[in-house]
């Protein structure tokens, strides 16, 4: 496995003047907030930059090697939970974090499967949680599951909604849950049933509903060590 972290800076003599990797990691991450992985190119951030493309590369060896560093700046947006921290508190707490980042940075969920995060801040993000879990009672792999396991629920639920949003901006109309009904009601009346119950088109509803679900599950587990 190649990354970016670990190779070393190169040394500061002979580096283009007037550019810094945090000036090109800031202005990369504008660009893919606004524009997504897919058109994320190195001559087009230069030329935002005012730059010549190959001066990036002092820097930066490869665009890879820049979403990586990109990745790793999103998690240095969390707060990390105390040591003592309630571990159901804490986690909550970083899956709504979680969730608000994934919306606030799209790019970042399709980033993750495909980079691996093992950034200083990804790192550090993770031994925030495994220790607040551990001091739960679980052990190191138990824990490192839980969080995994809850993690990847908001994951797969912000980026259903990310897809949701994108569709909205695209100006394609919302489906007309009447139309659907009529199409169904005969066949399978307990699907047309469904649509019906408004609390279910709640998108903050059906997460904390999920995150619920999930966290009990952990609950129950902690419970059992006790």
């Amino acid at each position: 496995m190649d990354s970016v972290w670990f190779s070393k800076p190169r040394p500061g003599s002979g580096q283009p003047l007037g550019l810094s990797r945090e000036a090109i990691v800031r202005k990369a991450m504008e660009m893919l907030d606004e524009h997504g992985l897919a058109k994320l190119s190195m001559r087009k951030l230069a030329a935002a930059l005012g730059a010549a493309p190959m001066s990036l590369y002092w820097h930066v060896p490869t665009k890879d090697a820049l979403i990586e560093l990109c990745l790793d700046e999103i998690y240095g947006e969390f707060d990390l939970p105390e040591p003592d921290a309630d571990w159901e508190i804490a986690l909550r707490g970083m899956m709504h974090t979680l969730r608000r980042l994934a919306l606030k940075h799209p790019w970042w969920l399709r980033g993750m499967g495909e980079f691996t995060a093992i950034g200083p801040k990804a790192v550090a993000m993770a031994d925030a949680m495994l220790a607040t879990m551990q001091t739960a009672g679980l052990a190191t792999a138990a824990a490192a599951r839980s969080v995994s396991t809850v993690s990847s629920y908001v994951v797969g639920y912000a980026m259903a909604e990310v897809n949701f949003i994108a569709r909205g901006k695209m100006d394609t109309p919302p489906p007309d849950m009447g139309k659907i009904a009529d199409l169904y009601r005969d066949q399978h009346p307990h699907y047309v049933e469904m649509l019906g119950e408004q609390e279910l088109w709640s998108l903050e509803g059906q997460f904390e509903f999920g995150l619920d679900c999930v966290i009990d599950g952990i609950k129950a587990r902690v419970a059992a060590l006790r």
